[in-house]
């Protein structure tokens, strides 16, 4: 089943054009195979992105054996693999040397590990799912292995679909309802990658912008949100994205500890929304939020449990960065261009109905 197309652009140039080609035959034959499959998921040109890095794969299969990624490579004439790992790129009698295919697939399926890991409240189950990857070169290409060695990992566009078949054939490593959830997941979290702005046919004076002073934060975030006057608050940088206001920020880590993370998203209750501001022993709010070994956590000046702090953007589902400024604990998301204020040690959260 294909849950994600690969949208093509106009090329800017041969070398993209070619690598079109090669990724728009290998989604032909993908589509032939598991179009109407049930048991295989495909994902066609994902980007995923983590800690300022990225990875951009052109094809994700995810099956009762596990993952799959397929890196596309377009070939006109020969391409080589010699017996140190070097690959070589062959016209006629001329070679020109590139980077390896493997060694790109192998880091981009370790990225999607840690992506995965991250996201998951029992990073065990993601350490046991299978992530393998091959390299599929054009049909009308060769390929040229070390003498006397056999590359797995390689073959023809058209044999992908028949490596695919015979590798999950009997697995059932990777239950079906949570394969699914896996596919729409990512295709959610894909991220294009920005293309560059264009160029101005002159240009353009620059109108001066009047700028609102920085207004410093006297209240928690659920006061900025349920209080404070629209006249008060400072217009963003960015249009705002929709999201309902938050009345409550509850503690939800005991659920989340007693579910796993495909448990979790197969009741379709998503990445966590809610940021941690009550402590996971008493409820208590009287909290002081510190820096330990693991990171942020939330210590309770009432019962003296410690509250561990890793929230998701409210808005997006990706992993929030935490950030202080003197007093303040912020929680900010780079792709949302969200930053407000989690919690603050020189005042208690209010007690919220």
């Amino acid at each position: 089943m294909i849950l994600k197309e690969k949208t093509f652009t106009e090329a800017r140039d041969w070398k993209q054009a070619a690598g079109d080609a090669a990724e728009k035959e290998m989604a032909f034959y993908l589509r032939r195979y598991f179009g109407d499959d049930s048991e295989v998921y495909v994902l066609n040109d994902i980007r995923l992105e983590m800690d300022g890095d990225a990875a951009q794969m052109d094809h994700v299969l995810i099956h009762p054996a596990g993952l799959t990624i397929i890196e596309s490579k377009s070939v006109a004439g020969k391409l080589q693999m010699k017996a140190g790992g070097e690959w070589l790129r062959w016209y006629d009698d001329r070679s020109s040397g590139m980077a390896s295919p493997i060694v790109q697939a192998k880091l981009q399926a370790e990225f999607l590990r840690k992506f995965l890991r991250r996201m998951a409240k029992q990073p065990q189950v993601i350490d046991a799912l299978a992530i393998d990857f091959m390299i599929a070169i054009s049909s009308k290409g060769q390929f040229i292995a070390p003498k006397g060695e056999t590359v797995a990992e390689v073959c023809k566009a058209d044999l992908v679909g028949e490596r695919i078949r015979a590798k999950v054939a009997g697995a059932v490593a990777f239950p079906a309802p949570y394969r699914k959830i896996l596919g729409e997941y990512m295709s959610r979290m894909h991220t294009p990658k920005a293309q560059p702005a264009p160029v101005a046919a002159a240009p353009v004076a620059e109108v001066p912008v009047a700028r609102e002073p920085a207004r410093e934060y006297a209240a928690t975030l659920v006061e900025v949100v349920m209080a404070a006057p629209a006249s008060q608050l400072k217009p963003a940088a960015t249009p705002p994205v929709a999201a309902p206001a938050y009345r409550h920020l509850d503690y939800i880590g005991d659920k989340l500890r007693q579910a796993g993370f495909w448990e979790r998203l197969l009741r379709d209750e998503g990445p966590q929304k809610e940021y941690v501001t009550y402590c996971k022993a008493c409820a208590s709010q009287q909290l002081e939020f510190r820096y330990g070994k693991y990171g942020y956590y939330l210590k309770c000046l009432a019962c003296g449990e410690n509250t561990g702090i890793k929230p998701d953007c409210r808005l997006c589902g990706r992993q929030a960065r935490l950030r202080k400024e003197g007093e303040l604990l912020h929680v900010e998301c780079e792709a949302c261009k969200l930053s407000e204020v989690l919690h603050r040690n020189d005042r208690p959260l209010p007690n919220l109905p």
